[in-house]
């Protein structure tokens, strides 16, 4: 949650729980030491499941084991008008957002905050990781003024969605549409805690589909918005114009050359998602390599003598297979399964194929020796 003062004139997405700035590029540098110090491969590593805090693996409690089919998408009315007046979305939705405040050990003052929406009437509530990260309990703060505090019950860094509860009987839960029916144009509305203003309601269109900020890495695609999203509405509710709840906000681009690029996870993708992580505590089956890595091109490669297609392993996890088998940092995969691996997303792909536990064939290119191997290694299952 600390700004990254790291000048750039590439965009800058800014996590909107607090002042967090994150480039959207990611430098090359070889060594151990800029792992521990760029952000872009410290993201690399979250989503490639590298580790979890001890924080983390304690607040993996009090889970739902029916929690298949707890989160309700209701049809979009085929309606071809305007839809619901702004003012009465606002009255509709704005009993079922929430202000979220984030505390750590002992900690006074919070040390983030956000917004959440809730899905459930007995406390259930949906926001983003990156609002919860780091924090050992919440506050929750209703419409009303009233407020309780909230359990962590699991997150997941790859998506940036999580999960609170609250022992709180009776709340108004949001109603959640169909994501998947949006159409670019279509006119939106977020409410949210903007900069510790809460129940603060702005309002757009949907200005893209499918957009993908994930660099390479595994993620959902967005949904892009010119509505206001601003430091605070992270995990807050992106609304259609029948005051459904069709995203989750997580975004913006924040540059003196960009206005009005805001994200939004769409709520279809993050059912199955959100509903492991009442039950498991994170998103159950996903395998994953245990490596961190950068997306080699014709500017990062041939200049440091790797190839300008493939991925550069740039860490690996002390439990990962790949150690057993040879395979070390600075070791360029090429091939996965017969598939040329070009880019990140290309290894993605062809992991997004395969449970933990599978055997994952891999083409890695060493430049020491300038030779290529191959290695048959076992996946792990991500708990990110």
């Amino acid at each position: 949650m600390t700004p990254n003062n790291k000048k750039s004139k590439l965009p800058i997405i800014i996590l909107t729980v607090a002042i967090l700035a994150i480039s959207i590029g990611s430098g090359f540098t070889f060594g151990n030491s800029v792992l521990r110090k760029n952000g872009s491969l410290d993201r690399f590593a979250n989503k490639f499941g590298i580790t979890v805090s001890e924080n983390e693996k304690q607040n993996k409690g009090n889970l739902n084991t029916d929690a298949k089919g707890i989160l309700k998408l209701t049809p979009t009315p085929e309606i071809k008008d305007g839809g619901f007046e702004t003012t009465d979305i606002y009255e509709k939705v704005n009993p079922s957002v929430v202000s979220i405040n984030v505390y750590g050990n002992q900690a006074i003052s919070p040390i983030g905050s956000g917004t959440g929406i809730v899905m459930t009437d007995d406390g259930y509530i949906i926001t983003n990781a990156h609002v919860v990260e780091g924090g050992t309990s919440v506050n929750v703060v209703f419409e009303d003024g009233s407020n309780a505090r909230g359990k962590i019950i699991g997150m997941d860094k790859i998506t940036d969605l999580a999960v609170v509860k609250v022992e709180k009987k009776g709340l108004i839960p949001a109603e959640f549409g169909d994501s998947k029916q949006l159409k670019q144009g279509e006119r939106v509305v977020a409410i949210g805690n903007a900069g510790g203003l809460s129940s603060t309601i702005t309002q757009g269109i949907i200005s893209g589909l499918d957009r993908d900020l994930g660099e390479g890495a595994r993620s959902l695609k967005l949904i892009q918005v010119d509505a206001a999203i601003n430091p605070g509405n992270s995990g807050g509710p992106l609304i259609n114009r029948f005051g459904q709840v069709i995203g989750i906000n997580s975004s913006k681009i924040a540059d003196v050359n960009f206005e009005g690029i805001g994200f939004s996870i769409p709520i279809s993708e993050a059912v199955p998602i959100i509903e492991s992580i009442i039950q498991h505590g994170y998103v159950v089956g996903r395998a994953v390599l245990g490596v961190s890595i950068v997306e080699l091109n014709e500017s990062n490669g041939p200049v440091n003598g790797l190839p300008s297609k493939g991925v550069f392993i740039a860490d690996i996890d002390q439990t990962s297979d790949l150690l057993k088998k040879g395979v070390r940092t600075r070791d360029v995969i090429i091939e996965a399964n017969g598939v040329v691996i070009s880019k990140a997303d290309d290894l993605l792909a062809e992991l997004d194929k395969y449970s933990p536990g599978d055997i994952f064939n891999l083409v890695i290119y060493r430049a020491e020796t300038d030779q290529k191997f191959s290695v048959d290694v076992i996946l792990m299952e991500s708990v990110e």
